[in-house]
């Protein structure tokens, strides 16, 4: 199993109350060394943060938690560092919108800073566990809840268990304060007497949320093992199933504008996660950019020539005539891009006769689409 990698980022604007942030990270990386399930986390720091530096520490790092410390302004604002080392707010629009981009890979968020509770509340739109601050919170507060809530997470507890560990830590310590962190996420209520683990609960690999209450943990499971034949059956079934078009066996551009943002969030994460990069829409759609640099991420459009490029360079077309899903390379050496695969399965040569004519008629393309009709609109979906 891949480390959970935890990415501690600190600002202390000299123009503000001086915080205690090297404590705090040296508590959190002593109560992770500790803890017997030590082998699982890795823990990288980043220390006066600018906002320019939140998305390279994001690059760099790829963490499935963010621990931020630091301040932040009663008017939801968290507080950064400018060139000088002065304070330079944040307003909570711009961090959710920071974290709607990492959404595939962000697990759980805390916001260890004064009155972040606005910022938190913003973040939780995407992520699914998100820890504020309702108040001002005291330095020994601050530092004591990171000591509960890592030394849970250390034992395996569930995030929502380490936040109320947290909690409890400030309460045992006599502060007044352990009133002051608030959890933003799904609880967890136990639905058997088995003890549940962090990685059972908050590990990317099971973060699997559905608007349409899909179990995708099956799709999971084929992925995991390599099944990738399987795994696209399960993908398109899955559509299909939220489309309520399984009778039909392929997909029409209502239905794909229609399917949830987080379902195919879901999707894409663990295609990427599992292939390690190789497969996925969001995979797809960033290499149609490369192929078309006159379209881009947000206001994507298709362009025939550029269609067919793609299609060469995923394995879609094959001297020049777009192949069918019988003929997909279902392995993890098929070309970058080439899976997931939306494509109708028929095989009567009637079926796809009709197939060609409906969706060129659509078009007015002679060849581009009959392979995998309404593809492009499922990649232009700004979500990937």
């Amino acid at each position: 199993m891949d480390k959970i990698k935890i990415l501690f980022l600190a600002a202390d604007p000299s123009d503000c109350t001086r915080l205690r942030l090297g404590q705090e990270l040296r508590n959190i990386r002593e109560k992770l060394q500790l803890s017997k399930e030590r082998d699982k986390f890795s823990l990288e720091s980043r220390e006066s943060v600018r906002p320019e530096d939140l998305t390279q520490a994001f690059f760099d790092v790829e963490p499935q938690i963010i621990h931020f410390s630091g301040h932040g302004t009663n008017i939801g604002e968290l507080c950064l560092e400018d060139s000088l080392g002065r304070m330079q707010p944040v307003s909570a629009v711009a961090l959710a919108n920071l974290f709607k981009l990492v959404a595939n890979q962000v697990v759980c968020v805390i916001l260890n800073a004064c009155y972040s509770t606005i910022q938190a509340k913003a973040i939780a739109e995407h992520i699914p566990y998100v820890i504020g601050m309702s108040q001002s919170i005291g330095d020994k507060a601050a530092i004591t809840f990171t000591v509960g809530f890592y030394k849970a997470l250390g034992a395996g507890r569930l995030i929502e268990d380490a936040y109320k560990f947290g909690c409890s830590e400030i309460e045992l310590e006599g502060i007044p304060e352990n009133l002051t962190p608030v959890f933003y996420g799904e609880v967890t209520e136990a639905k058997s007497k088995q003890p549940k683990s962090t990685f059972q609960s908050f590990n990317v690999e099971d973060n699997l949320r559905s608007e349409k209450k899909i179990d995708y943990s099956y799709l999971r499971d084929l992925l995991k093992a390599g099944k990738w034949q399987e795994a696209d059956d399960a993908t398109l079934n899955a559509m299909l199933q939220m489309a309520r078009r399984k009778k039909h066996g392929w997909m029409d551009i209502e239905s794909i504008n229609k399917l949830p943002h987080i379902d195919l969030l879901t999707i894409d994460t663990l295609w990427v996660k599992y292939s390690k990069g190789r497969f996925g829409f969001s995979v797809q759609k960033k290499i149609y950019l490369t192929c078309c640099e006159k379209t881009d991420r947000k206001h994507m459009y298709y362009i025939d020539e550029c269609w067919k490029k793609f299609g060469d360079t995923v394995g879609w077309r094959v001297n020049e005539n777009w192949i069918w899903h019988s003929e997909a390379n279902f392995s993890i050496s098929a070309p970058q891009g080439h899976l997931p695969i939306v494509f109708p399965k028929f095989t009567n040569p009637y079926d796809q006769s009709y197939m060609i004519g409906m969706i060129n008629a659509y078009y007015n393309s002679p060849d581009a689409f009959h392979i995998s009709p309404h593809s492009f609109t499922l990649l232009s979906r700004s979500n990937f």
